[in-house]
C-alpha cells in the first residue's frame, strides 16, 4: 500500500506541474544536475574536468598513500613489516595474494577510475570542438589537452598491464592482460568488458602515449610544470619498448631525452631533496606527482598531500608500519645511497612531534633484527609534520637516472657495452659526489656482457630503491623467483615464490559482477 501511495503522489505531482504525462515531456535534462550535455560550456571547463584526470593518481588508494607501502614495497620485498593487522596487507608481503584481497580490489578500480576520467575527457574535449566552434587559440589548447589525457591514460594503462598482466609481450605477447576500455560505456551491459591479451594492451599504451607526444610540447613553463610533456611520453614509450624487448626503438626515445640538453643529474649534496620536499621539479625530474598540504589533514578525506609518510615513517613518529628489508640494508654495502634511503637506529635523530630530537629505536625488537627506518619520502622534522597525514612533498616517478639506467640496459643488450658501462657509472659517480660525466676509477666498474647486465640491475636497486620500479623491473627480468628466494621471510611470515606470483589477481568482486571477464590463472 505504501509503495503504490508513494507511485500515485509522484503520478500526481508530475501531472500537476507538466500538465501531462507523456513520454516527451518527462524525458527531459535536469538543469540543475551537471553533466556531459549541459557541463562543457567553455575551455574553462575542460580544463577543469582535465584536472580531474590528473587527480586519479592522487587519491588514498593510489600514489597518495597505499599502491607505494603496500604493493611497491612489498611484493619485490623492499620493506619488511611491524604492522601485521591487515590481512590483505600481509598477504601482499608474502607474495600469497588472494582474488579476495580488499586492497588489490582497490587498486584496480582506482585505475579504472583514472582510465574512467581519461576517456571521458577524451570524448568530450572531441565533442566540444566538433560542436562549440573554438577559435585557433582554444583549438591549439584543446589538443594539448586531449595529449595530456592520452599520456595519463596511457600511464594508468601501463601500471595495470605491469600488475595484472600475466607475463610481458616480449616473451608471450598473447597472454591475459586487463580489459580494454576506451570510451564512456552506453548502457550497464557494455560495461562487462573481457580481458584482452598484454600485447593489445601494450599496444593502446604506445599509441596512447605517441599521440601525447605529438600533441605536447617538450616542456612547459613554470605555471604548468606539473603537467605532461612530451619528455615524459618519450620516457614511458622508452620503458614500453623495452617489455617488447626492442632494444632499438627503447635506445632511440631514450636518446631523444638525453640529446635535448633539458635534463641533467643533480649534483650529489642536492639529491636527497629529491625525495623530501626540497629539490621539486628539478633539472632530473621528467614527470612528477605535485603534492602540497592544506587545510585537509587526511588524505582519505580529499587532502591534496601525500599519506606514504605517514605508513613508513620512523618508529614513534607517525603509523610507522613498514621499513626497510634488513636484507636490503646489507644489500647496499658502502653505497652512499643507503644514507639518503635510511636512518640508521642509536646513530640517526630527527625531532619528534613534541619538537624534542632524539636518536631513533629499532623498528622492531626482534632477535637479531637491524630494523632501520625509511628516510626517503618522510620528513625528518616531524614537529612541522606532526601528523604526517599530508605530507606535501611531491612524487617524482620518472626521473634521468631512471632513463640513464634503462639506456645503459639497452646498450648492453645490443652489445655496445662502453656506452653501457658509462651511462651506469654517471649515475655511480653521482652517487659517491662526483662529476657524472668525467671518468674515475674509484667508483666507476669496467665490465661487459652479463656482468655488466647484472651490475646495471644492481644499480637500477640502489638508485631507485623504494622509487616503485622494482617490481616491474624483476617481472621484466623474468627473475621474481631468483630475488624472493633472498628474502626467505617477512614478519607475518615465510615468502614461497609460485609462478602466479608475477602478477596480481583479477578481483573476485570483478569476477562476480562482470560475466565476461576470466580470473587470473592459477587463482
Amino acid at each position: 500500500m505504501k509503495r503504490f501511495f508513494n507511485n500515485t503522489l509522484c503520478l500526481a505531482l508530475a501531472l500537476l506541474l507538466f500538465g501531462q504525462c507523456s513520454e516527451d515531456t518527462l524525458d527531459v535534462a535536469n538543469p540543475n544536475q551537471i553533466d556531459a550535455a549541459n557541463f562543457f560550456q567553455n575551455i574553462g571547463d575542460l580544463e577543469l574536468s582535465l584536472t580531474s584526470v590528473y587527480s586519479a593518481m592522487k587519491p588514498h588508494d593510489l600514489f597518495g598513500a597505499d599502491l607505494w607501502p603496500k604493493v611497491h614495497f612489498g611484493l619485490p620485498k623492499t620493506a619488511n613489516q611491524d604492522w601485521l593487522g591487515t590481512d590483505g596487507w600481509n598477504q601482499l608481503y608474502r607474495n600469497e595474494v588472494t582474488a579476495d584481497n580488499p586492497l588489490v580490489r582497490n587498486f584496480w578500480r582506482a585505475f579504472y577510475r583514472g582510465i574512467a576520467r581519461s576517456n571521458d575527457f577524451i570524448s568530450n574535449a572531441n565533442r566540444y570542438k566538433e560542436e562549440q566552434e573554438p577559435s585557433a587559440d582554444e583549438v591549439t589548447r584543446i589538443d594539448e589537452m586531449i595529449g595530456e589525457a592520452s599520456y595519463l591514460r596511457g600511464f594508468y594503462y601501463f601500471h595495470m598491464i605491469r600488475l595484472w598482466g600475466e607475463d610481458i609481450p616480449a616473451r608471450d605477447p598473447s597472454a591475459l592482460g586487463v580489459p580494454l576500455i576506451l570510451d564512456i560505456a552506453p548502457t550497464r551491459d557494455d560495461m562487462f568488458v573481457e580481458r584482452v591479451t598484454v600485447d593489445q594492451i601494450y599496444q593502446q599504451v604506445i599509441s596512447d602515449l605517441e599521440a601525447a607526444e605529438a600533441a605536447l610540447p617538450e616542456s612547459w613553463d613554470g605555471d604548468n610544470t606539473a603537467r605532461a610533456d612530451a619528455m615524459a611520453a618519450k620516457a614511458l614509450l622508452g620503458k614500453a619498448y623495452m617489455n617488447y624487448e626492442d632494444y632499438a626503438t627503447a635506445q632511440g626515445y631514450f636518446e631523444e631525452i638525453i640529446n635535448s640538453g633539458q635534463f641533467a643529474l643533480v649534483p650529489f649534496e642536492e639529491y636527497q631533496g629529491l625525495f623530501n620536499g626540497e629539490n621539486e621539479f628539478s633539472s632530473e625530474s621528467l614527470f612528477e606527482i605535485n603534492f602540497s598540504i592544506d587545510l585537509q589533514e587526511n588524505t582519505w578525506q580529499g587532502g591534496l598531500g601525500s599519506n606514504i609518510a605517514l605508513q613508513i615513517s620512523p618508529k614513534g613518529t607517525g603509523w610507522s608500519n613498514v621499513y626497510p628489508h634488513d636484507v636490503n640494508v646489507l644489500r647496499f654495502g658502502d653505497d652512499p645511497r643507503l644514507r639518503v634511503n635510511t636512518l640508521e637506529p642509536g646513530v640517526d635523530s630527527v625531532v619528534f612531534g613534541d619538537g624534542t630530537t632524539r636518536r631513533l629505536e629499532p623498528m622492531v625488537g626482534d632477535e637479531g633484527a637491524i630494523a632501520w627506518s625509511f628516510r626517503k619520502w618522510v620528513p625528518t622534522d616531524f614537529s612541522v609534520y606532526s601528523t604526517n597525514r599530508n605530507y606535501g612533498a611531491n612524487l617524482p616517478l620518472t626521473r634521468l637516472a631512471d632513463i640513464y639506467l634503462m639506456y645503459a640496459e639497452a646498450m648492453n643488450a645490443q652489445g655496445n657495452d662502453m656506452v653501457a658501462a658509462e651511462y651506469m657509472n654517471k649515475v655511480r659517480r653521482r652517487a659517491y659526489g662526483l662529476d657524472p660525466d668525467t671518468p674515475d676509477a674509484s667508483v666507476d666498474y669496467m665490465l661487459s656482457g652479463v656482468q655488466l647486465r647484472d651490475s646495471i640491475r644492481e644499480e637500477r636497486f640502489r638508485e631507485l630503491f623504494a622509487e616503485g620500479q622494482r617490481w616491474y623491473d624483476i617481472t621484466r627480468w623474468d627473475i621474481v623467483e631468483e630475488e624472493l628466494a633472498k628474502y626467505p621471510s617477512v614478519r607475518s611470515g615465510p615468502v614461497i615464490f609460485d609462478p602466479r606470483d608475477y602478477y596480481l589477481p583479477v578481483p573476485q568482486q570483478e569476477l562476480d559482477t562482470n560475466p565476461n571477464i576470466s580470473p587470473s590463472t592459477g587463482y
